[in-house]
């Protein structure tokens, strides 16, 4: 299990966390295993957790009230895993008493480690840096989000595409291609269209 908390640590290091810092918060954490299609966040629940990956993928969903899925973001190894009611909590002060906007769903076998949020609230009051790492999470999230909805109302689908790829290489491999339609807001069909089209020139 090492191994895991090894890929935790080399990430948090970053942020200017002390050995002994990560050692505290590793007493707080647990190595956990995942099924593929297992729900771990649900939207409109209390989040008491999240996540770190050290294997596997995952997407942030939302299901309509029409039945429609709409995914919003993809998670890969050495990535943190939430439904963005920890950062909800850190900028608001518990305004939203950490209720999840979004869902998660491993679409593979996943490996994680399992924070709980008051262990993300201990390191914040408790550690020198503390503060700027919920700071910097926080604003990182914040801007994949406004660059999702930015390049949807800017960028071709092709163009989203490629960003795709390059941001989470072989995700066509990885992930049913319905669901990567639905990140890129439209069809199976047409994506497989653009697909053939980049392939044949």
């Amino acid at each position: 299990m090492q191994s895991h908390f090894d890929q935790f640590n080399d990430y948090l290091s970053m942020f200017g966390f002390t050995m002994h810092e990560l050692e505290k918060l590793n007493e707080m954490c647990e190595y956990v295993e995942f099924d593929k299609g297992d729900i771990i966040i649900k939207d409109g629940m209390v989040q008491k957790f999240f996540y770190f990956i050290t294997n596997g993928i995952i997407r942030n969903f939302l299901t309509t009230n029409d039945g429609k899925v709409h995914t919003y973001n993809f998670r890969i190894e050495n990535m943190l895993v939430t439904g963005y009611a920890p950062y909800n909590n850190l900028s608001y002060n518990k305004k939203n008493e950490l209720t999840a906007r979004v869902s998660v769903e491993c679409l593979e076998p996943c490996k994680m480690i399992k924070v709980d949020i008051a262990a993300l609230n201990y390191m914040v009051y408790n550690s020198k840096n503390g503060d700027r790492v919920g700071r910097l999470l926080s604003e990182a999230h914040v801007s994949e989000l406004v660059d999702f909805i930015i390049d949807n109302d800017t960028k071709t689908v092709l163009e989203r595409y490629e960003s795709l790829e390059l941001n989470f290489p072989n995700i066509h491999q990885r992930v049913p291609q319905h669901i990567i339609a639905s990140y890129l807001r439209t069809t199976p069909v047409h994506l497989s269209r653009i697909k053939n089209a980049k392939f044949a020139r």
